[in-house]
């Protein structure tokens, strides 16, 4: 991942040059005068994902309910993570990212729940809950869908109407698995 600093030390000094080149000399100038510094940029970053976060917020509040696509891995540094993205209607269906969560120890169905459970309390200007969730879209992992520990069982506690459905990304990687094993 590169620093922010890339803006002030590549990107403003070929705009510069660019600017010099197609425009009037004192355009160059207006240009020195954008911000670019670690702490601006970074700021500015945080400020957008704020309000992308707010705006997928309203648009979950408005829908009343809502799916969500979850998958659970271990990174490079073998911390467990969970990514989760949700689905709802407002006008049409939108998909949005809803969260990325380090997942404590082990990748277990209650730990999954729980994180997700804080996430939802985090958002209570929301007031998210199970009983909206219409649909849920994962891996057959033994954590996602064990029967009696698994995430999908315990959710089903909570709402026995969702929908569970596996992932078509991770049909396709098994099949192609068992495709080039017969090649």
């Amino acid at each position: 991942m590169k620093p922010h600093t890339i803006g002030e030390q590549i990107i403003l000094p070929a705009c510069r040059e660019i600017v010099k080149i197609f425009f009037v000399i004192e355009a160059e100038q207006e240009i020195l005068k954008i911000p670019l510094s670690d702490n601006t940029i970074s700021r500015r970053i945080n400020d957008m994902s704020e309000i992308i976060e707010q705006q997928v917020l309203n648009k979950l509040r408005d829908s009343h309910m809502f799916a969500l696509q979850i998958d659970e891995s271990t990174n490079l540094s073998g911390k467990a993570q969970l990514l989760v993205i949700v689905r709802m209607v407002v006008d049409d269906i939108s998909e949005n990212y809803f969260c990325c969560k380090t997942l404590p120890g082990k990748t277990k169905g209650e730990d999954v729940l729980k994180v997700l459970d804080e996430h939802f309390e985090h958002l209570s200007s929301v007031s998210l809950s199970w009983n909206n969730c219409i649909g849920i879209c994962t891996d057959e992992a033994p954590s996602m869908i064990g029967s009696i520990k698994g995430f999908i069982s315990l959710v089903k506690k909570k709402n026995s109407k969702i929908i569970f459905t596996h992932c078509f990304l991770h049909r396709e990687t098994l099949m192609v698995k068992s495709l080039v094993s017969d090649l």
